[in-house]
């Protein structure tokens, strides 16, 4: 029987094809697919039990709309990850099977069975095939830089050679940039909407983007300023770190009438100078709160992070968290009052936490955020001042001391521009360790530097991929985890209180909580599901090794560090921990029910602990 090819990507390929358009169209479906069913199993929208093997093949009954899909190929591991090796089709009654090739087609077909309104169903299918055209784009611009990285590297030994000790730029960046993925478990992972074509490839970091950053002037009257200690002062810090642009703003001020000290500096990113706030802060420019100076800017590259940079690709300046007004990956990227006042309150509390505990036996450091600015208006109007904000953060290659080189957790599930090869066999093969004696290596060191904090101070850090980095020696080895953005970080005010510390939250109900339960998922969904298991996953696939060999080693080492935190720890909460963490069920974020049900808050599920034995 004849299967008629169901696809929904409407981007087209440039006149040019040189560079493998087609090949990279037809990985980015082939992605977002897999994602996109291993989102709607691990959420429960498709029911993992009613799937009949017959041979290599799956068939799942579709009751609703007397429909089947046909999955070739397909596993289930126990954290839900899904591979899919063969085809997946769509059979209903009456009609020819159809071949399934992208995400927005597959809900398409799934829709009745969904049982979700029309309006977000388009809206959801935008986003998918937004994403899918984005990741086209990344993959094609791929194979054109990965040769100009391997002329680049040549003669050495490996990539992570050749960025430590021949690459005069700035290598974490760079492994930021070749090493932007997307979310691990998120179907809209490339999602932009509101850019053009030309655009993202303007301002993303997977294109080695390079910005020019307008650089405002917010009104003293009308900005707060939120620093880590009470002895720095903005103006002062500012000036001497990005000499050039203060030069060039205190002259734009006085070309103006304006005197520099009625007013701070704001850097902003391009898109928000030009796209939004000329329109939907017209009447605060007009009113003298806000000047837009369009003759100063700072050069800039963007992070793994749209809206993270770092000021002219440095070593040691301070990275620059932005807001900007778009949805990137569902998700509009912007700079709360909270984040700007919280990220150096939490700065000054975590450093004196690390300085009482010498960093959890080494193993944990923090990339510090001084200064928060933010426009000041009413706390009924955060949702506009989230949009005029910027975080000033440390650099993560001015903490590299030891000779410990920081690298970008999130690029270690990239390809090597040298052979291919996953980024972390790399350091694999350096340290002279066994895939697996490696992993447990690095469960050694990321274990105690998040566990610590957690059992005995409250602190759950939003510890994914992006906002992790691995400080490695020379030959590849983890030594100290290295960790940024405290804008979600939670905290359990009553284990912090009886450690001794406390700290004073710009709104409650947001960051410090009463409840241990927000705070353990933060910590199970970010660290153990979206960092750990996934670095496992990687590992044991790459090697031939069965995936419960790397569950195995997650919950012995977990297990481990329980035990030599038991003496420090009240006895109930050690009790309670260890079985949330090594026996109960654990959450299960669900991004793609969140938009199939049109809800604006998080939706999480829950699923069988993967630490414990099938």
């Amino acid at each position: 029987m004849s299967a008629t090819s169901v696809s929904s990507s409407s981007f087209h390929r440039p006149a040019d094809d040189s560079l493998g358009w087609d090949r990279a169209a037809s990985q980015a479906r082939r992605r977002a697919l897999v994602r996109t069913v291993q989102a709607l199993f691990r959420e429960g929208l498709l029911d993992a039990a009613q799937l009949v093997r017959d041979g290599t093949a799956m068939w799942l009954p579709l009751w609703r709309q007397q429909a089947l899909l046909r999955f070739d190929g397909l596993t289930i591991g126990r954290s839900g990850a899904c591979r899919l090796e063969g085809a997946l089709a769509f059979y209903v009654a009456g009609g020819a099977p159809r071949l399934v090739t992208g995400p927005s087609a597959l809900l398409s077909c799934l829709a009745p069975s969904l049982g979700t309104a029309p309006a977000p169903l388009a809206r959801l299918l935008g986003e998918l095939d937004n994403s899918v055209d984005n990741d086209t784009l990344c993959l094609s611009h791929r194979s054109a830089w990965a040769p100009v990285l391997r002329r680049d590297a040549a003669g050495s030994e490996s990539f992570f050679e050749w960025l430590r000790e021949r690459f005069a730029g700035n290598p974490a960046l760079l492994l930021e940039q070749w090493g932007t993925l997307g979310h691990p478990w998120h179907p809209c992972q490339k999602t932009k909407l509101g850019l053009s074509a030309a655009e993202v490839t303007a301002m993303s970091p997977e294109f080695g983007a390079e910005l020019g950053l307008p650089v405002a002037a917010l009104h003293t009257a009308c900005a707060h300023v939120e620093t880590s200690h009470s002895r720095l002062d903005y103006r002062q810090w500012f000036a001497e770190r990005f000499t050039t642009a203060w030069d060039d703003w205190t002259r734009a001020l006085e070309r103006r009438g304006q005197d520099p000290a009625d007013w701070l500096p704001l850097p902003m990113h391009p898109y928000q100078a030009e796209r939004v706030l000329p329109s939907d802060f017209k009447e605060d420019i007009d009113a003298g709160a806000l000047l837009l100076l369009p003759e100063v800017s700072l050069p800039a590259s963007p992070t793994m992070s749209f809206r993270t940079v770092v000021p002219q690709g440095s070593r040691e300046l301070p990275h620059i968290k932005l807001p900007v007004s778009l949805r990137l990956t569902s998700v509009q990227r912007t700079v709360s009052p909270k984040s700007a006042v919280m990220g150096p309150r939490l700065t000054a509390l975590l450093r004196r936490i690390l300085e009482d505990e010498g960093g959890f036996e080494g193993t944990l450091d923090v990339v510090g955020e001084d200064i928060g600015i933010h426009y000041r208006l009413n706390a009924d109007q955060d949702d506009r001042a989230r949009h005029v904000a910027a975080l000033f953060r440390a650099n993560p290659m001015a903490q590299r001391g030891d000779g410990l080189f920081p690298y970008p957790v999130g690029a270690l599930f990239a390809d090597s521009p040298l052979d291919g090869r996953a980024l972390v066999d790399e350091l694999i093969q350096s340290s002279g360790c066994a895939p697996l004696a490696f992993f447990e290596r690095y469960l050694a060191v990321a274990l105690p530097a998040v566990l610590g904090p957690y059992l005995l101070h409250g602190i759950a850090f939003e510890a994914h991929q992006q906002n992790s980095f691995m400080l490695v020696d020379a030959r590849g080895l983890p030594r100290r985890l290295l960790l940024r953005d405290f804008g979600d970080l939670r905290l359990h005010r009553p284990t912090l209180l009886r450690s001794g510390h406390d700290l004073v939250v710009h709104r409650e109900g947001h960051t410090a909580f009463d409840s241990v339960e927000p705070v353990r998922d933060k910590l199970l969904h970010a660290v153990f599901l979206c960092h750990l298991a996934e670095l496992g996953l990687l590992i044991a696939r790459g090697h031939g090794i069965d995936e419960a060999a790397m569950w195995r080693g997650l919950a012995g080492e977990t297990a481990r560090v329980f035990e030599r935190l038991r003496a420090r720890t009240d006895p109930a909460r050690w009790e309670a921990e260890r079985h949330a963490l090594l026996e109960a069920p654990w959450p299960a974020k669900a991004f793609l029910r969140m938009r199939v049900t049109d809800s604006s808050d998080d939706v999480v599920g829950r699923m069988p602990n993967p630490l414990r034995e099938p």
